[in-house]
């Protein structure tokens, strides 16, 4: 009998370099519970890093500018395309443009598992000032409304981060990166998705 094929998760980052710095513990993770994984991000000079740690790298150039709808939209598009051709079961965005195209682009795909890890939005919870609150609250509303399936899982490195988005710690589907790390954390995510992701109700 074959071997049942691995569940592909596709990580998403803005350039390798964050990600090697940063983010290798995620592919440790990944392949310590058998998933195949994928780093989509632009390429510089940290290729050799991410797939000597294991992982496949595509390239893509997520913008780094302000998000603007059409712009994000036409990345979406691309990554869509991308996502299709590798099939992916899950996706992993890093950082809040990422968390932004890539949860349309998973919408596009019918891709229902999503990890959302924002990236130090300590600046923005503390904002008093009207802008703020706004920028804060229409956050909330995308990453918390449409860009969110049953399926979906918001993963903080800390409370400020889940404060910004209006999580409670108390929410099953927030996890805050714990003493033993990222990888650790993250490993429980990916153990939880993957093994639901042929379930009733997964993909959106």
């Amino acid at each position: 009998m074959d071997n049942p094929k691995p569940r592909h998760l596709v990580l998403l980052a803005s350039d390798d370099a964050a990600f090697a710095a940063r983010f290798l513990p995620l592919v440790a993770a990944a392949r310590a519970l058998g998933l195949s994984a994928t780093v989509v991000t632009q390429v510089a000079a940290h290729r050799g890093a991410i797939e000597a740690a294991g992982a496949r790298v595509v390239p893509f150039a997520l913008g780094t500018s302000r998000l603007n709808p059409m712009a994000a939209g036409y990345e979406a598009g691309q990554l869509a395309g991308i996502l299709k051709a590798l099939e992916a079961d899950l996706i992993h965005c890093l950082g809040l443009r990422a968390i932004v195209v890539g949860g349309t682009a998973a919408a596009m795909s019918g891709i229902g598992p999503r990890i959302y890890q924002p990236d130090d939005l300590a600046a923005l919870a503390a904002r008093s000032d009207v802008a703020g609150r706004l920028s804060r609250l229409a956050l909330r509303h995308a990453i918390r409304g449409p860009l969110a399936t049953r399926a979906t899982r918001y993963l903080c490195e800390n409370p400020a981060d889940a404060a910004a988005l209006g999580l409670d710690p108390a929410d099953t589907g927030l996890a805050l990166v714990g003493p033993d790390g990222l990888g650790a954390a993250a490993g429980t995510l990916y153990a939880e998705l993957s093994a639901g992701c042929a379930a009733e109700g997964a993909r959106p």
